[in-house]
């Protein structure tokens, strides 16, 4: 009898995930083959040029695999595997050596507290002092499920005293309206002003870059950004109100699966996640979030939020050939 195709196709998936030829004859003939046939069968598979040239790949594939489940086992081991420290006193060059290089988030108790803005930056300040200014804002965003992607489609202009007003007249939670990092109003108003009142620890940032690699987020409690990850790493300082972060490690790499874009095709608040490790924080006013590359996390506002994302940092900072979720 011939041989099905879906066994070719089996017999080659196996052999290519290293299952010994033996283990792959006696299924085989377990479903049916015989061993003539199997021992053809496999031969075939293993003279041809196109295995030939795919069995590094594969070896190269299993051996990432092994690396991955390493990574997954020991998150799985700390003492806190759903929560991220909290770290006073962390110097530039620590932020570096370990939680940078080390690929790991932290939340700094210590950073935005110093800043003149925390205690400074309220809706009602931003609403007085900078008013007038004609700012980009998202709107209209419950009415697209792709709200995040498709940002540009959503944006209005709007003077900041109405946006303020609007966010401060919300009252229940709402993810209609938001202003993110996208709407850029540090670069292209004189919001920029406010980052005079942003001072980081010596050589956390470059401070002369900070104009053109920060972004101002203000919006009412509800706002959602959802399940992603970005290809620099960011300090998040919040200075008014509380998010909710969900954050989650590349080696999670199963989030690929159904991702478009930068952008997860799971949501941590309405699916179920596992066996993924989901860390799960609330940022209080006047903490810093260090977000490492590739790190995925869904936002959530609990209160009317004020806050600032850096990425101006003093060593290479842009990872943008990192898009394996575009990989098919």
């Amino acid at each position: 009898m011939e041989v099905a195709p879906e066994w070719w196709r089996w017999a080659t998936e196996n052999l290519l995930r290293g299952v010994q030829e033996g283990q792959v004859s006696e299924q085989l003939q377990a479903a049916g083959v015989s061993s003539a046939q199997a021992k053809e069968l496999i031969a075939a598979i293993v003279r041809s040029p196109i295995f030939v040239a795919a069995r590094p790949f594969a070896r190269a594939a299993r051996r990432h695999e092994l690396l991955v489940r390493l990574q997954q086992r020991m998150a799985q081991a700390a003492l806190d595997p759903t929560g991220i420290p909290r770290r006073s006193g962390v110097s530039a060059a620590e932020l570096r050596d370990v939680f940078v290089a080390g690929n790991t988030p932290v939340i700094l108790t210590d950073v935005v507290t110093r800043w003149p803005a925390f205690g400074r930056w309220t809706p009602a300040y931003l609403s007085e002092h900078f008013g007038d200014v004609t700012v980009d804002v998202t709107t209209g965003r419950e009415s697209d499920p792709d709200y995040d992607m498709h940002a540009a489609r959503h944006t209005e202009s709007t003077p900041l005293r109405d946006f303020v007003a609007r966010v401060e007249a919300a009252g229940a939670e709402t993810n209609d309206f938001y202003m993110v990092a996208n709407n850029r109003v540090l670069e292209r108003t004189r919001l920029g002003s406010l980052l005079n009142d942003v001072v980081l620890p010596d050589g956390y940032c470059a401070m002369q870059r900070l104009i053109g690699s920060s972004a101002l987020w203000l919006g009412p409690a509800g706002t959602v950004t959802p399940l992603h990850y970005d290809t620099s790493n960011i300090l998040f300082g919040q200075v008014y109100g509380r998010k909710r972060y969900r954050m989650i490690a590349p080696f999670e790499t199963s989030l690929f699966e159904g991702a478009r874009a930068m952008y997860a095709g799971r949501d941590p608040e309405r699916d179920p996640m596992d066996p993924v490790l989901v860390k799960d924080v609330v940022l209080e006013p006047g903490e810093a979030l260090f977000i490492p590359v590739g790190w995925w996390h869904h936002v959530r506002a609990l209160d009317v939020s004020i806050s600032l994302g850096i990425n101006s940092f003093p060593f290479p900072n842009n990872f943008d050939w990192y898009r394996p979720s575009n990989i098919v």
